[in-house]
């Protein structure tokens, strides 16, 4: 199972790669979509910003002692965030608004996402059970596992923004 120093460390370079991703796209780039009914960049990194909000809160959250392994969702979670060939629907609490974005704002979000969740991961029991939150399709996670989530998530979307730049730079 991965320690805290290590999963803080996997997370700040999901979020460095995220923010990498971002600053490639120009200003009319990044609020325009690909395709007709696909996500413009900006509403990509909107869905990330709902996805992170409050999870500090659930971490810092009402928890419980786990059964079993801590780490036992973690392996389904990246295969399914990690197959880039699926496409999934996004639960409508995290679902974007269609509208236009500041790009500078969003990264600034981003950053405030990380800034309160690594301070407080050196010190969590990332075994523990979070109650004050039940993931969709999985029902009750550990620390680790959403933490995990988190990570897997801004992968999966990094590499979205990334597919969605060379479609974008290209047609132009």
């Amino acid at each position: 199972m991965e320690n805290n120093h290590t999963i803080a460390a996997e997370l700040a370079t999901a979020f460095t790669d995220l923010e990498k991703s971002v600053l490639r796209f120009n200003r009319t780039q990044f609020n325009t979509k690909p395709a007709d009914q696909s996500w413009s960049a900006a509403m990509v990194v909107q869905h990330l910003i709902l996805a992170g909000k409050g999870i500090d809160q659930v971490l810092l959250g009402n928890t419980k002692p786990t059964s079993g392994a801590a780490d036992q969702k973690v392996e389904t979670i990246r295969n399914i965030l990690l197959d880039f060939n699926a496409k999934y629907n996004s639960p409508p609490f995290i679902e974007p608004k269609d509208q236009h974005y500041e790009q500078e704002e969003q990264l600034q979000q981003l950053q405030q996402i990380v800034d309160t969740i690594l301070p407080i991961l050196p010190n969590l029991d990332l075994s523990a059970t979070c109650l004050d939150f039940e993931f969709p399709g999985l029902g009750q996670v550990t620390r680790l596992e959403l933490i995990s989530f988190l990570i897997y998530h801004t992968q999966r979307h990094t590499h979205q923004l990334n597919n969605m730049f060379k479609v974008l730079a290209t047609a132009v």
